[in-house]
């Protein structure tokens, strides 16, 4: 995953919902079933932190976004824990740009690390949302969609409608627009056609000033915008011509707290949904309690609790169950539940902070325009690389 510039960032209430992640090791920060520290090379939802801003110290707060009321936390030793403290001075972290490396520097009383102090690590924090949207059009309920032939327009908000914008790493403002679930890039023709293909094309993404807000998004090669007609058909037009423009709606990764996993467990939900959206690290939980791909192990909780089932239902497991339930988790294995599974039809669309530097403006013939300005002063943390 390469997430670089003037991304847009994720927002929750104002705080900035980001992956903490060492570029060396290609190892995220997490904070597992239990609430403690640990790396991963994960990009799911235990990895996410809340970023907190103390605006009169500068300093941040970084709570887990699993588990809300876990604090990263630094002790005078150099150890790295979660505590559920947020008004001490060992929970505040300062942000600025490494002196030596290409990344940042995240400090407390002493460096995030559980190394010797000696090491000198750079970190990304990149955004939650890792690139991944639904794009809506704005004055429509209709999203971008594509099969492997060909774009169209959707009402869904399934795999077919998410999309991963990339930036180009040349320059600011393009991007790469790829569907997640064919591989295909979107791309313009002459003839105003917009269609997928293996050819990377090059779009420009910018803020629109048009009363209702959005983005106007522009084929670089042939500077002509994006836009769908009354029957939701795909095409380009010359800027001005149109006043569709475009909302990114982020995918966030699924998350979910062991209180939550147990609570469904209790409530018989479905096996296949609770372990697809389980982190990987729940399997370890379910198979340590004796449920795994062979059956339920025996002298095992597992086999207490399918004993106990059992009596009370006159000998019989019933379908949908408990122990039903964790043995089609445990059976399943990492091959299901560690794939990435993002939000669905509730996508958490948060709020979208600016690209950074990147806006609309209109010239005197009135046209909207996508331009380039100088960095502003105030970036969000996924644009560090920006940072003066």
């Amino acid at each position: 995953m390469q997430l670089s510039f003037s991304l847009p960032c994720m927002e929750e209430s104002g705080h900035e919902l980001c992956f903490l992640s060492s570029p060396n090791h290609d190892r995220r920060v997490g904070c597992n079933i239990n609430g403690d520290i640990y790396v991963s090379q994960n990009w799911k939802g235990w990895e996410v932190w809340r970023f907190i801003k103390d605006e009169s110290s500068g300093h941040f707060i970084i709570t887990s976004w699993t588990h809300d009321k876990k604090v990263l936390c630094s002790g005078p030793d150099g150890r790295v824990f979660t505590t559920e403290n947020k008004e001490g001075s060992w929970e505040k972290w300062r942000i600025v740009p490494h002196p030596k490396f290409e990344g940042l520097r995240i400090e407390s009383w002493s460096r995030l690390h559980t190394e010797k102090k000696e090491v000198d690590t750079a970190w990304y924090i990149e955004p939650a949302h890792g690139n991944h949207f639904f794009i809506s059009a704005t004055s429509h309920d209709e999203r971008l969609s594509s099969s492997n032939e060909h774009p169209f327009t959707s009402k869904n908000r399934k795999s077919w409608e998410k999309w991963i914008v990339e930036p180009t790493n040349e320059k600011i403002g393009q991007y790469t627009i790829r569907s997640m679930e064919h591989g295909k890039y979107l791309g313009a023709e002459k003839n105003d056609k917009i269609i997928v293909s293996e050819n990377k094309q090059l779009w420009t993404i910018g803020l629109s000033t048009q009363e209702g807000g959005g983005y106007l998004i522009l084929s670089t090669e042939y500077d002509r915008r994006l836009t769908l007609d009354e029957n939701g058909n795909l095409h380009t037009e010359e800027v001005g011509d149109s006043n569709v423009t475009w909302q990114l709606e982020a995918v966030l990764p699924h998350t979910v707290s062991g209180k939550q996993i147990w609570s469904w467990v209790g409530l018989g939900v479905s096996s296949t949904i609770l372990a697809v959206a389980m982190p990987f690290a729940v399997m370890g939980v379910v198979g340590a309690m004796g449920f795994g791909a062979g059956g339920i192990a025996a002298g095992s909780m597992g086999a207490g609790m399918m004993s106990a089932e059992a009596i009370a239902a006159g000998g019989g497991i019933a379908a949908g169950g408990t122990v039903a339930t964790l043995q089609s988790i445990g059976a399943v294995g990492l091959g299901l539940a560690g794939t990435s599974m993002a939000v669905g039809a509730g996508a958490a669309t948060g709020g979208l902070v600016s690209f950074g530097v990147i806006k609309a403006t209109k010239f005197g013939n009135e046209h909207e325009r996508i331009v380039i300005d100088q960095p502003e002063k105030h970036l969000p943390l996924c644009s560090w690389r920006l940072w003066q």
